[in-house]
Parts: C-alpha cells; sequence; structure tokens
C-alpha cells in the first residue's frame, strides 16, 4: 500500500457493531418515501458536491460524517432545483447561507463529526446519521476545514457555539431527516431509487481504472452513487481521472449493508385554535358593525 492509503481511515467498526439495535428501520417494500427519490439515476453526477479531500494538516478521520453530507448536498442541490420543496423552505436555506443563488448546497461536515463523537479511530456508521436527525445541519461556511487545520483544530467542542446549534434545530423546523439500514442483498434494488451510504478499505493502486478487491479490514465510508454499486463518490481524488467518482472492481468486498437517508418537509404548524377563534371573532365583530353602517346609510 502507498502512503496516502495509510491515511485513509474513518471507520470504527467495532463501534459500529457496538451501536446496532433491533429498533433499526430495515429498508423494505414498506420504506417511507424520500423526497428525493425523483432524482433520475442517469442525472445523479449533475447534482453531485464539487467535493473535498477529508484533509488539513493531518487526516481528519470523518469519512463517517462525509458520506452522509455527500448523500444530503446531492439531494438538496436536486430538490432545491427542481423546486420540490416550497418556496419558503428553499428561502429558508438561501438566507442563512446554506445554498448559493445557483441552488448548490453546502453543510459542514465538522458540524457532524464533532456532534457525533468522531474521535481519531474514526466513527461508527450511524452515530452522524443519528446526530444529523437529532441536531440537524448548518452551512459549511460557519464551520469548515481550512488546510491549516490538525485533527485537535478541526474536531474542537468549542468551534460549535450555541448560534450553530440553534441553526441545526431550526433546519429540523423545516426538514426531517431519517435513516434505514440496508443490507447487501437489497443494495442493487435501493440505488435503482435512492443514493446509499457505504464502507469497505481505502484504497488499493487502480488498475485499468478501477480499484481492485484486497483483503484488508473496512475502514472507509463512502457514496454508492449508481448501479452498478462499484461507483462510488469519495473524498479522496481519484487516481484515475482525479475527480471524486471511483470505479471499484466488480469483486470489491463492501460491509454487509449499507444506510438510506430519507428526507421529508415539515408543514407550517396549523394556527392554534384559540388564534383562530380570536381572529374569527374579530372579523364577525368587523361584519356586524359594517352592517349596521350599512342599514344607517341606506334606512332599513
Amino acid at each position: 500500500m502507498s502512503n496516502q492509503q495509510n491515511k485513509n481511515y474513518g471507520l470504527n467498526l467495532a463501534l459500529e457493531k457496538q451501536q446496532q439495535s433491533e429498533k433499526d428501520w430495515v429498508f423494505g417494500a414498506t420504506s417511507p418515501i424520500c423526497l428525493a427519490e425523483g432524482m433520475p439515476e442517469t442525472e445523479r453526477e449533475k447534482y453531485l458536491p464539487k467535493g473535498e479531500v477529508q484533509q488539513g494538516v493531518e487526516d481528519m478521520a470523518d469519512c463517517a460524517s462525509r458520506g452522509p453530507i455527500n448523500i444530503l448536498e446531492t439531494k438538496f442541490n436536486y430538490l432545491i432545483q427542481n423546486k420540490i420543496i416550497s418556496v419558503g423552505s428553499i428561502k429558508f436555506l438561501k438566507d442563512n447561507g446554506y445554498a448559493d443563488k445557483g441552488g448548490r448546497v453546502e453543510f459542514s461536515d465538522a458540524f457532524i463529526a464533532i456532534n457525533s463523537g468522531t474521535t481519531k479511530q474514526g466513527n461508527s456508521m450511524k452515530a452522524p446519521l443519528e446526530s444529523i436527525r437529532l441536531m440537524g445541519l448548518v452551512p459549511k461556511k460557519l464551520l469548515p476545514l481550512e488546510k491549516w487545520m490538525t485533527w485537535d483544530d478541526y474536531h474542537k467542542p468549542e468551534r460549535i457555539t450555541s448560534e450553530l446549534k440553534t441553526l441545526g434545530l431550526e433546519f429540523l423546523n423545516h426538514f426531517g431527516i431519517n435513516y434505514e439500514k440496508v443490507y447487501e442483498k437489497n443494495l442493487t434494488t435501493l440505488l435503482n431509487r435512492d443514493l446509499s451510504n457505504l464502507a469497505g478499505f481505502a484504497w488499493s493502486d487502480p488498475v485499468g481504472g478501477e480499484y481492485p478487491r484486497v483483503d484488508f479490514p473496512p475502514n472507509h465510508v463512502f457514496m454508492g452513487l449508481r448501479n452498478p454499486r462499484t461507483y462510488i463518490f469519495d473524498n479522496y481524488i481519484d487516481l484515475v481521472d482525479e475527480d471524486f467518482i471511483k470505479k471499484l472492481a466488480p469483486d470489491y468486498d463492501f460491509v454487509d449493508y449499507g444506510y438510506r437517508i430519507i428526507i421529508s418537509e415539515k408543514k407550517k404548524e396549523e394556527k392554534s385554535e384559540k388564534e383562530l377563534s380570536f381572529w374569527q371573532k374579530k372579523l364577525n365583530h368587523f361584519i356586524a358593525d359594517l352592517l349596521a353602517e350599512i342599514k344607517e346609510i341606506f334606512n332599513f
């Protein structure tokens, strides 16, 4: 392995196994619909984020956060640019710096990496997803990765201010984010309709334009882009053509399940019954007074 490959880590598989629960949602016939499922498989590359290597002075070991963030950025790019979510939600994302004028979204990886307890040994796949579900997302520009940062600089808990926590929760007032486990036997079916968060070893040197299987333990999380599932979007530059999309060998050894991320949009709460009653009474009084004036003017 090359020195670069020695640095590619961030999946703590032992922690992932510890955090499994019988209550976890599992992909199947009754799975919820994600708002972004209408994204055509052939057009997914159009909505991908621009990509960022997960390194400053050191490797940040936060691939377990970047995998789902890449998925969510792709999905929100699609939702905004095709006006699938409400005008109010798009305005919220643009006004608060999540999206630019063209509808391109960037979420902070660091916000999730810190909130989910990433260590120098990485993290589980599940913990960042749970963090997103409970604490929301903030714009990347408010909590970015800088080239000068060490691991300690990047993961410093004090970087997350009370204002950022409040903004993350405000995001959840507009959107629900949930997730479900997808077993290997169902990944082809899933990738026909949605993106997937996957894991395996990163990376052997490419041969003939693709990354061959090697028998090393899984240490990295990445985004399953489309079928065949060996097309992935990563946080390290592809040595073949220098983008972030990699082609893995057909027999590449994945962890035997991945995760699917489900986006929903929350409707604005209805006015309370008490508030409606108050304004209804005001309207009734106004109508009564207006009718009285009309009667007085026309003497009937």
